[in-house]
């Protein structure tokens, strides 16, 4: 049996034990990545994706192959790397994500789950010492120490480690980590003293402990907007898992229901815009028709009756010049998102110093859903191109609405239809536009 082969049949077992995780796991991108130590979630671009180690999944028994893959999909729903910056102690707070997530996965799929720790080091720490030796002798070589280091199975942390902690189950990440923190700072006296944390804490990482590495250093520096938008990945993943597990008379897991159904609430829009286009716009340039077999034509007797219905079409521009953040961006863009939900048909013009890119928003956001933003731009600004444009195509739109931070003078030419000026929440007060709102 192929790699691949060994793969799809894990991914179909979990399928079959825990559906929701089996689904999230097909949704997610997978790379076979022989530098990996071995395995763990990465990041490209807005995305996540799971990267495996060929030799550390084949070494692995059968079941454990379902654990560690499992382990890795509850990193990822739980949030954990966007929460790996929030906390000072990395060690400590590796070993509360792994004990939290190892608590929703059936025991037998966990690899040595019946070894208790004392045993396991008692088995395999000779085995690590001796490797460890020979690499430094010369006697290994680097590729032949990893090699041999992953014949060894790895031992998850379990909260049945930590007895003498009388630590609650399923009590969240933050929970565990200040619960291990407050035990790593008492004197082997205290009578809550836990030997095996601090012996924990004390070993290298190369121990062979955690189900899967954890190499979360990219994402601690990500911007808030990046952040935002991994987020969002991820929550529209888990919507997509949500929706096909209620078709098939699933069961969304306890741990994520409440969380889940949050993401049906759509977060407000910064401004009133079903009040404003209804105001400000006016007539429509877009008007198409619908057949009504409730009521008869009045014509011609045999064929349905038609409505005739008006849809809003509006110009955004988006100014994607440098001295725009990412988070105005994505500031603009949740309230793009708005106004298209009022039945309004929304093109979106990208432009810097001139125009870059002019697509209808539902294009967009399906670049945005498929991890793949495409943002043009992020040069100069000059509001005269975009403009420009609006009065080229004046007859194609209702009116024109500019989301900028408003650093640049008024344009040359005079917009020769309506137009709103939308400052950014972080943007200056800008006297030379007009008419204009803040976001708040």
């Amino acid at each position: 049996m192929s790699i691949d082969d060994k793969l799809a049949k894990a991914t179909k077992t979990l399928c079959m034990a825990e559906p929701f995780y089996g689904i999230f796991l097909m949704m997610m991108n997978k790379q076979w990545d022989s530098k990996s130590p071995t395995l763990n979630v990465s990041k490209d671009s807005i995305n996540y994706y799971l990267k495996i180690n060929p030799e550390f999944f084949e070494s692995l028994e059968e079941q454990w192959r379902i654990g560690v893959i499992q382990h890795e999909m509850l990193h990822i729903a739980f949030f954990h790397i966007e929460l790996a910056g929030k906390y000072k102690d990395k060690k400590l707070f590796n070993l509360a994500v792994d004990m939290e997530v190892n608590q929703y996965i059936d025991h037998k799929y966990l690899p040595v789950f019946n070894m208790t720790l004392e045993q396991y080091k008692a088995k395999y720490d000779p085995i690590t010492e001796d490797l460890h030796q020979r690499l430094k002798s010369g006697e290994l070589t680097a590729n032949e120490y990893r090699k041999e280091m992953l014949k060894i199975p790895p031992r998850g942390i379990y909260i049945k480690d930590f007895k003498e902690l009388n630590l609650k189950d399923r009590a969240g990440t933050d929970y565990y980590y200040h619960a291990l923190k407050e035990a790593s700072a008492l004197k082997p006296d205290h009578p809550r003293y836990c030997k095996a944390l601090n012996d924990l804490l004390e070993e290298s990482e190369d121990n062979g402990y955690g189900l899967g590495e954890h190499e979360w250093e990219a994402f601690e520096n990500l911007s808030d907007a990046e952040k935002y938008l991994l987020r969002k990945q991820v929550d529209s993943m888990l919507k997509e898992v949500t929706e096909h597990i209620n078709k098939t008379r699933g069961k969304v897991p306890g741990e994520l229901a409440d969380y889940i159904n949050g993401l049906y609430i759509n977060e407000a829009p910064r401004f009133n815009w079903k009040a404003y286009l209804r105001r400000f716009i006016g007539g429509s340039q877009k008007v198409y028709t619908k057949k009504l077999h409730r009521k008869y034509n009045k014509r011609f007797e045999d064929n349905p009756g038609l409505k005739i219905k008006q849809q809003r079409r509006i110009l955004v521009a988006v100014d994607t010049s440098g001295s725009v953040s990412k988070d105005e961006l994505l500031e603009f863009f949740q309230e793009i998102y708005h106004m298209s939900k009022l039945a309004t048909d929304v093109v979106v013009l990208q432009c810097d110093a001139e125009v870059q890119d002019v697509s209808d928003f539902s294009e967009f956001q399906k670049t945005l859903h498929e991890g793949k933003v495409a943002i043009h731009g992020r040069g100069g600004t000059s509001f005269t191109p975009a403009v420009d444009y609006y009065n080229e195509h004046k007859k194609e739109f209702s009116c024109m609405i500019y989301l900028t931070d408003g650093e640049a003078p008024m344009p040359e030419n005079k917009p020769l239809g309506s137009i709103l000026w939308v400052l950014s929440s972080k943007s200056k007060d800008c006297d030379h536009l007009f008419p204009k709102i803040k976001l708040n």
